[in-house]
């Protein structure tokens, strides 16, 4: 039986780059060795060269083995865990960065499927491996590493096509979180589509394809419904409700407010159709 061993390396410091890899190894794990119930904060793909295991991740178990790859979404629970018959070995990098997601819309990866069999397992290994050699702290390192994700990435959008549609419901639902995040601040279609990771012209067609409207729309009529919750359940003055809302202007706001609800802000309030 092959010894246990682990070869990692994670950066200390994130380099402004459009992709930053935050960690990269490869190891071969004892029986039952696992990792969660967890969150990270960067996307995580693992590729599988031996043995196999089990990914739990949105309620359901996965159980990949010898040349499958499987990859962890940010903010999303999830546990993994070796066999313990026949526990694997597998290279594996995290990243980050506004490309990310962008990149990784090109590839059959998605939040319903989590596990794919890429194609091209060995190239995908290697150069899970060149970015671990390429590992360093300084500038020149993250650029070199996010030069070999950049080639990994692109064997994998290689596997085969991803389906549209999951692929535009994930991004969309990620820039809706961030909007009912911080739809009280000064938010942008740029801003969104920045933090979610696609182009704005992909955001859009999320968008339109999961809630039938633009993301400027969305985040209006977000804003429209938080108003009418204080309005309703609070004292606040409407100049106020409106700040609280995101809206910089009371007299927009109001206007708004009654294209949205067919009647004025204090109108609602007073229970008045």
């Amino acid at each position: 039986m092959t010894e246990d061993f682990k070869y990692s390396f994670k950066a200390a410091q994130r380099e402004e780059l459009s992709l930053i890899v935050y960690n990269t190894g490869f190891q071969k794990c004892p029986p039952d060795y696992g990792w969660g119930p967890g969150v990270r904060d960067h996307y995580l793909l693992h590729y599988i060269v031996s043995g196999r295991g089990s990914y739990e991740v949105g309620g359901r178990t996965f159980v990949p083995g010898a040349g499958e790859a499987f990859l962890a979404f940010p903010d999303t629970p999830i546990y993994y865990r070796a066999d313990s018959a026949d526990p694997w070995e597998y290279y594996w990098v995290g990243f980050a960065g506004p490309s990310a997601g962008l990149l990784l819309a090109q590839t059959p990866f998605s939040r319903r499927s989590p596990v794919l069999r890429p194609a091209a397992g060995e190239q995908l290994r290697q150069a899970l491996l060149d970015i671990y050699k390429a590992r360093g702290g300084d500038y020149p390192s993250a650029v070199r590493m996010a030069g070999y994700l950049q080639a990994a990435l692109g064997l994998l959008m290689e596997s085969g096509q991803r389906r549209g549609e999951d692929a535009l419901e994930d991004y969309a639902r990620q820039g809706a979180v961030f909007i009912q995040q911080n739809y009280s601040r000064s938010v942008t279609v740029e801003q969104i589509a920045r933090q979610t990771g696609v182009s704005r012209s992909y955001l859009y067609r999320a968008f339109q394809t999961a809630f039938s409207c633009s993301p400027s729309e969305y985040l209006t009529r977000y804003r429209i419904q938080r108003a009418a919750q204080l309005l309703r359940h609070s004292t606040l003055p409407v100049g106020t409700v409106a700040t609280s809302a995101g809206f910089e202007d009371p007299f927009y706001f109001s206007r708004v407010f009654r294209r949205e609800m067919g009647v004025s802000p204090t109108e609602y309030r007073a229970g008045r159709p």
